[in-house]
């Protein structure tokens, strides 16, 4: 139950991302280099936020989905 929590925490988290990122017209400028590399820095962070919420709310036996 622990991992569907997770994932509905980071389902969110990333929606939240997607939103900004749209909001800030990243899919307009994404050939410009300053702005790959800052998509890039957003995504890769966004990327280790997602991993630390499911390790944070699954535990630390978090494959283990059935007792």
């Amino acid at each position: 139950m622990n991992s569907l929590k997770a994932f509905a925490l980071m389902a969110a988290w990333t929606t939240f991302i997607a939103v900004v990122l749209y909001s800030l017209g990243a899919h307009l400028h994404y050939r410009d280099a300053f702005w790959a590399l800052g998509i890039a820095a957003v995504v890769l962070a966004a990327h280790m936020v997602n991993m630390l919420i499911y390790f944070k709310v699954a535990g630390n036996t978090p494959y283990k989905w059935f007792k």
